[in-house]
């Protein structure tokens, strides 16, 4: 009693966000219609409590959240995303703010103490 999707979402990373939804929505419309069917069958028919029920409860609570966690999977990369994309436009002027100028070379002085070579 999987319900498990039978075509595997856009990737995550490179989906479009309406292409994702649509995705999701098709997706769960399928599930949700399987399981309204499965859950009207298990409990209006017959007197006892069948172990099916409890089998579909579970089916039904790791579908929603394999899709729940999709859905907070492509959030969180579309937000390390916009992280990585402000971080790359403020490495530059970070970068500028960092490296040192090319400074003069340093005059040598002499000292007036110094005493002038002896000619021989």
């Amino acid at each position: 009693m999987s319900s498990i999707p039978s075509t595997p979402p856009p990737e995550l990373d490179e989906a479009d966000p309406v292409a994702l939804m649509n995705y999701f929505r098709a997706y769960l419309q399928q599930v949700v219609t399987l399981h309204r069917a499965m859950f009207e069958k298990l409990l209006f028919e017959g007197s006892d409590v069948p172990l099916e029920l409890a089998e579909l409860f579970e089916d039904a609570g790791n579908t929603y959240i394999w899709v729940s966690e999709s859905i907070s999977r492509y959030h969180l990369q579309s937000q390390l995303s916009e992280v990585e994309e402000k971080l790359d436009t403020n490495v530059k002027p970070a970068l500028r703010r960092v490296q040192t100028k090319p400074r003069a070379k340093p005059r040598v002085r002499r000292s007036k103490h110094v005493a002038e070579p002896i000619k021989g």
